[in-house]
């Protein structure tokens, strides 16, 4: 008898919570449509009490009414404190927010060993936009240790989710083997799966591995296609491509042409002399744990050395080749100084004209690296 009263106690108390449960979950969905519907005010009404109460995913939705203003005043700490409060329960997408925060720094003092942390929650949760921006984490060894094989690891969880900005990354890793073994075949399938979703810079390497046959047969008829995609999204080495690629091929045509009566006019300047400028060999010689002044970067040889010229810098800059981004560019530094801070005040006593190009800070130590 006692048996049979404790049984029917049960059942019932489990009946009322399941009732419960289903009350809580109409009035979730009534709350989540009025949001989506823009009806802030009754939306409000319906998800702060279950948002009191525990639920996580109105708890989610009250962060983002704080965090953008929608029908209360526009708070950051107040979203992150509900964000966190959903973050808690475990769910991926409101962890990366919380990460997203401390990241930057808003409703709380930016904490970047924080934002690792949900990131890190986040990208074992399976969210995609966690898994990249930790990845970039690593392989910048932003609070951590740098880490190009856990970066590799990460934007290709994120690249086989279909993050466009991933798959892109993942193919510059594969180009230059950081990471992971270097693939050219490899890199290229990725460059297309990035490219296909519209992101410029990955059509753009497209084309730079169509012109120069990198894991393809070379196809200057494709390369101008991907140019003339990235080109078209407001890319500028994309264009530049594409005009230096109109000039190769008027050339190879006058090449081929009878010779005229009158010799073809010089279109071409002639190239200005580097005689006294120094290369690579002397940021080679310095100090790693030095550092230095980045006062340009274009990528047309001859242009920065009329830029060294033409402010008689000869003697304190350097000029050095590297490759960005699968494009090649000349960057001038300028002066040796023993740490960061002292690198940093030599920027006011430069002449007008350097400072004018907005000069930044550079380790000897990791220009040594790209050049090798």
């Amino acid at each position: 008898m006692i048996l049979t009263k404790i049984t029917r106690g049960w059942i019932t108390l489990m009946l009322c919570l399941i009732y419960t449960g289903q009350l809580w979950a109409d009035d979730y969905e009534t709350g989540r449509s009025a949001y989506i519907s823009g009806d802030y005010d009754r939306a409000l009404q319906i998800l702060k009490p279950l948002a009191d109460s525990g639920d996580p995913e109105a708890q989610k939705i009250m962060g983002i009414m704080y965090d953008y203003g929608h029908g209360v005043a526009k708070d950051q700490q107040a979203a992150l404190n509900w964000y966190l409060r959903a973050a808690d329960q475990g769910n991926p997408d409101v962890q990366y927010h919380v990460g997203a925060k401390f990241f930057h720094g808003e409703g709380t003092a930016q904490d970047y060993a924080a934002a690792a942390k949900w990131w890190e929650l986040a990208a074992n949760g399976g969210q995609v936009d966690a898994q990249f921006n930790l990845g970039l984490m690593y392989y910048r060894g932003m609070v951590m240790t740098k880490d190009d094989a856990k970066a590799a690891q990460l934007f290709q969880q994120a690249a086989e989710q279909g993050h466009g900005d991933a798959q892109y990354v993942l193919g510059l890793l594969y180009s230059f083997g950081h990471g992971v073994a270097k693939n050219y075949t490899t890199a290229l399938e990725w460059f297309q799966k990035s490219s296909d979703q519209g992101v410029a810079r990955a059509q753009f390497n497209m084309g730079v591995f169509y012109e120069s046959g990198y894991g393809v047969e070379k196809d200057l008829e494709q390369a101008r296609n991907w140019y003339g995609r990235a080109s078209a999204q407001g890319l500028e080495e994309a264009t530049n491509k594409l005009a230096e690629l109109s000039r190769t091929t008027e050339v190879a045509v006058a090449a081929t042409t009878p010779e005229e009566e009158e010799p073809a006019r010089q279109e071409t300047a002639p190239p200005a002399s580097n005689q006294g400028i120094r290369r690579e060999a002397w940021v080679l010689s310095q100090p790693a744990k030095s550092y230095t002044l980045q006062i340009g970067s274009v990528t047309n040889e001859p242009d920065i050395i009329k830029f060294i010229e033409a402010n008689h810098i000869e003697a304190d800059t350097a000029y050095i080749e590297v490759v960005i981004d699968g494009v090649i560019r000349y960057n001038a530094i300028y002066g040796v100084y023993q740490d960061f801070q002292a690198a940093n005040e030599a920027i006011n006593t430069l002449p007008t004209g350097l400072r004018n190009v907005k000069p930044w800070v550079r380790n000897f130590g990791i220009l040594q690296q790209m050049l090798k």
